[in-house]
């Protein structure tokens, strides 16, 4: 899992940036942006996604060796997760120790702790079938960002599609074959991308007086926010949905294709494996 920190330079600018972090609710853009840049960060990550994907299907559709092996995925979808996580926090741990005179005689340290918290999760879910994406073709790849998290132009995909399509046509696993139901026996591509991106820094000014020093150990001011975004793709067989909308005043009810049992239990255990993977590292790092 990658994780970056910030060099000795960026420090003071990094601490007066997140001084007051864990207080109040983190912004999902860097410091010093503002919620403006969030909404263009969130809507290239997701394009970026999108792109990712329609790519992925056009290159196995596109490829001789595999264009009969991957009929199968003619009657499937493609069910995304993105969440996006920042967590914030700060410490301040004053250290002051009293010396009596003569200062061979007593002495008295006085010690602090004040820290704060604050952690924030956003998801979105997407449901696009294989087929809708095949048509849309290759994406243009002019309009990419490029950056690191999922702004990268290669969550290796289509790598992984090349090697379950390699699976099927070896006869090790069988995809095109209708699964029996239940969420153990399911055929169910899925794919998982994390990626961590870690920022802290600690500042510890001191004094020294004839009867008081304060800071002479420890770590007064600490700051950090780590960022963790993850993503996890299911394709799956596509099924017939009820779909209800209000026409002209009418309750309108339509078919529309959806993620099939199996492969809504496959996505929705990747959810909560995530989440419990987290929670547990969470503890641990407290």
């Amino acid at each position: 899992m990658p994780v970056a920190r910030f060099g000795l330079p960026a420090l003071p600018a990094f601490l007066l940036a997140l001084g007051g972090c864990g207080t109040y609710v983190p912004e999902i853009q860097e410091p010093p942006g503002d919620s403006v840049s969030g909404q263009q960060l969130v809507d290239e990550i997701v394009h970026n996604i999108r792109c990712e994907v329609q790519d992925a299907i056009y290159a196995v559709y596109s490829n001789p060796s595999h264009q009969e092996q991957s009929a199968f995925l003619d009657n499937w979808g493609v069910q995304m997760t993105l969440s996006l996580q920042v967590e914030e926090k700060s410490g301040l741990t004053p250290v002051v120790n009293w010396i009596a005179q003569p200062a061979t005689v007593f002495n008295m340290l006085f010690g602090g702790t004040l820290s704060a918290d604050a952690t924030r999760i956003d998801k979105m879910n997407f449901y696009h079938t294989v087929a809708e994406l095949r048509r849309a073709g290759p994406c243009n790849p002019d309009t990419r960002s490029d950056g690191q998290l999922l702004l990268q132009s290669d969550l290796k995909l289509k790598e992984w599609l090349y090697d379950s399509l390699t699976a099927n046509n070896t006869h090790e696993g069988d995809f095109s074959h209708a699964a029996a139901s239940g969420p153990f026996k399911q055929n169910v591509i899925s794919h998982e991308v994390k990626f961590e991106i870690l920022t802290a820094g600690t500042v510890t000014p001191g004094w020294k007086l004839k009867t008081v020093s304060i800071n002479q150990t420890g770590v007064f001011l600490t700051a950090s926010r780590d960022r963790t975004n993850d993503l996890i793709i299911t394709l799956g067989p596509a099924v017939p949905t009820e779909s209800s909308k209000l026409v002209a005043g009418h309750l309108v009810h339509t078919l529309v294709p959806g993620p099939s049992q199996q492969a809504a239990f496959s996505h929705l255990s990747s959810e909560i494996g995530t989440a419990v993977s987290d929670g547990v590292r969470g503890s641990l790092l407290q």
